[in-house]
């Protein structure tokens, strides 16, 4: 599996800004002028949409959406981030990560027999519809909300990396609302600083057990 952190930083920005001035020629979506020219626009959005598709197919879904949020988090704490601004990039990183999954359904292990190049033509031209279509948010002040998907989990239960990475596409869409709020309220352990956190007291390890209805739950942390 890649590492996550190659797509972290100011490289693969770089990368995808090319990618999204490169298509943006080929299909004449919008474009700022200036420094700004990839922010609150079609252009914005293509590349959020864009680059969200291509770290799930890099990486795997869970792994794209977490390294989306980070950005986003990053956003806020370095660049004051405003709430509708936040809101349009998760909502066009999740059609991203929709059209990853279509693409897999589509060509499923095919993908690894086409260059770079033939898989960004596939995933702009996914992009573009989705635009055309309205699906995308361009502006900062579309009224819809990004909300994510709610999820029965134990309460104040955390995801340790480890079994984010195990989850399926399926599971993870159950829980991606929540393992988001986690994000940035305690961020994601791995499994050795959970465990740390338990000896720190900050954490609690709760064992297997079975519910009223039946319904098994497996051992997990759990914050105080």
């Amino acid at each position: 599996m890649t590492n996550k952190n190659n797509f972290i930083g100011n490289e693969y920005s770089k990368i995808l800004y090319a990618k999204t001035k490169k298509y943006q020629k080929q299909y004449q979506f919008n474009i700022g002028k200036g420094k700004y020219d990839t922010w609150n626009n079609e252009s914005d959005a293509f590349k959020h949409t864009f680059g969200s598709a291509d770290l799930a197919l890099k990486t795997n879904i869970p792994i794209s959406r977490i390294i989306g949020d980070i950005h986003e988090i990053d956003g806020k704490i370095r660049n004051k981030q405003a709430k509708n601004e936040e809101n349009m990039d998760k909502w066009n990183n999740a059609q991203g990560r929709e059209i990853a999954k279509e693409l897999i359904k589509e060509y499923g292990n095919k993908l690894k027999n086409f260059s770079e190049e033939q898989i960004d033509d596939l995933i702009a031209k996914k992009v573009m519809q989705r635009m055309k279509s309205g699906k995308l948010i361009t502006t900062p002040n579309d009224k819809r909300k990004y909300t994510g998907f709610a999820a029965d989990i134990p309460d104040g239960k955390v995801f340790t990396a480890e079994e984010i990475g195990k989850l399926s596409t399926d599971e993870f869409s159950k829980y991606e609302n929540y393992i988001d709020t986690q994000l940035e309220t305690y961020g994601v352990p791995r499994n050795y600083q959970a465990q740390q956190d338990v000896i720190n007291g900050v954490l609690i390890w709760v064992n297997s057990y079975t519910r009223d209805d039946g319904t098994e739950v497996s051992g997990y942390y759990r914050r105080k």
